[in-house]
């Protein structure tokens, strides 16, 4: 027969399961009222939500002694605070501090002793509670209890603000500590261990607040003159929140859209602004075109459709938008990208395709210099020219990633094909030697691009 206190404990945990859809309901709402109030500027990282498992409550229930506690499995989950967890991860430690005085901006006392949230207000906080708490390990947390009242029924959570080297440093203690009854008979030890970890985290979270001060200030400092590189810097980082908002309310989730960014800003610039004519006119037109967008919706989800077939009598051009546009709604990374592009850019969008091919073949084969090449093979230095071209566009498309348009990327494989193809035209005087050697510079230079991507 079962102690009566696993049966106290079954009776609790078949209500908790009864109780799940309103749980998940109020989490649901829960973390909409905080990211409505919250989700803006640079403090906040990101909003993290949790109902307690099963087994975790299994687990309270034992630890905390509920069963002597309380006569019934209402009243043993009407008293337990941490039902539904969120946690507010902000960037430092002082944000902390920070954000939780904003919660008095958007709470109000209703005379109960809990304060009522003005954006959902099914949302109550107990802002009477001393902050930062006390924890058993003598370290401090911005922790508060709350509970959201749906039907009439109060559903207890709890809310912590955390910096990202507490947050680390929780995850820490947890699995080494918590989960670990190894380290009991250690416990003094590891405590003054673990108490110097969390003062070396301190300590890299102001080094991080240092060095996140510099990067800050040096972008701002490259925009206030916006000459070429404080443009594009401008551009670059405007775009890259442009997507990271939006694709987060189209599709739910982000993409590293950084190195696309700055190639999108790259091409604006030498497409709009390398002739120099009417510059700061078209800056001001691109920064209120940006912030345009910025209110506008942009949905990730939706196909593109060119506005005319795509054509090119550059063969450069032809072959890689023919590339790009069979990728457009089949590769999300290039559908995010031209997404953009096209959203920008005001022409039709096949114009808008042809002339981004003709800013990467610039930033690869520097018209000037690559008329010289083979010169010296008279009526067959096209010949070789062409072929050499196709090999770098074999290798770029072949190789099937958007890295391919990654300014780094882009520089490196200007350097080998112009080494390359200056080798070439020092090496062959006649059109006979090069087609015997073929097959082998083909290999050679098509290796030397495609390695980049591997």
């Amino acid at each position: 027969m079962k102690l009566d206190l696993f049966k106290f404990i079954d009776e609790t945990l078949e209500l908790y399961d009864r109780k799940m859809p309103s749980l998940q309901y109020a989490e649901g709402q829960i973390r909409n009222a905080f990211k409505l109030m919250f989700d803006h500027g640079e403090s906040v990282v990101s909003f993290r939500t949790r109902i307690k498992t099963s087994n975790s409550l299994k687990e309270k229930l034992i630890r905390n002694q509920f069963y002597l506690d309380f006569d019934s499995a209402e009243e043993a989950l009407a008293n337990l605070s941490d039902l539904i967890g969120i946690i507010m991860q902000c960037r430092f430690i002082r944000n902390e501090a920070e954000l939780y005085k904003q919660m008095f901006n958007y709470f109000e006392e209703d005379g109960s002793g809990y304060s009522r949230c003005t954006v959902d207000r099914s949302i109550f906080l107990n802002l009477r509670m001393p902050q930062p708490q006390i924890q058993r390990n003598g370290f401090t947390i911005f922790r508060i209890d709350g509970y959201y009242l749906f039907n009439e029924t109060r559903i207890n959570f709890e809310l912590q603000i955390k910096s990202l080297v507490h947050t680390f440093w929780s995850e820490i203690e947890h699995e080494v500590v918590y989960k670990n009854p190894d380290f009991v008979m250690y416990d003094s030890f590891n405590r003054n261990m673990l108490g110097a970890i969390r003062d070396n985290l301190d300590v890299v979270d102001r080094q991080l607040e240092i060095m996140y001060k510099e990067i800050s200030y040096e972008s701002k400092r490259a925009q206030i003159g916006m000459d070429e590189q404080g443009f594009k810097v401008f551009v670059a980082r405007s775009v890259n929140d442009l997507v990271n908002r939006k694709m987060k309310e189209s599709v739910g989730f982000t993409t590293d859209f950084k190195k696309c960014s700055a190639t999108i800003a790259q091409y604006i610039y030498i497409h709009d602004f390398a002739n120099g004519e009417n510059n700061r006119e078209k800056m001001i037109t691109y920064l209120e075109m940006l912030s345009v967008m910025s209110e506008n919706p942009l949905d990730f989800s939706e196909k593109i459709t060119l506005e005319s077939d795509f054509f090119s009598t550059d063969p450069f051009v032809s072959r890689l938008g023919s590339y790009l546009a069979s990728q457009l709604n089949v590769n999300f990374q290039w559908h995010v990208f031209f997404t953009i592009l096209f959203t920008i850019q005001e022409e039709n969008d096949s114009i808008d395709l042809a002339n981004f091919c003709k800013v990467i073949k610039l930033l690869l084969i520097q018209p000037r210099w690559y008329a010289g090449i083979c010169s010296g093979l008279n009526e067959h230095a096209q010949d070789v020219r062409d072929d050499l071209m196709n090999i770098l566009l074999d290798a770029l498309i072949d190789a099937n990633t958007i890295r391919i348009i990654y300014e780094d990327n882009l520089y490196r494989c200007m350097n080998i094909f112009r080494a390359f193809a200056d080798k070439i035209s020092e090496r062959y005087q006649t059109y006979e030697e090069y087609e015997k050697d073929r097959s082998a510079i083909r290999n050679d230079l098509y290796h030397q691009i495609a390695i980049l991507f591997h």
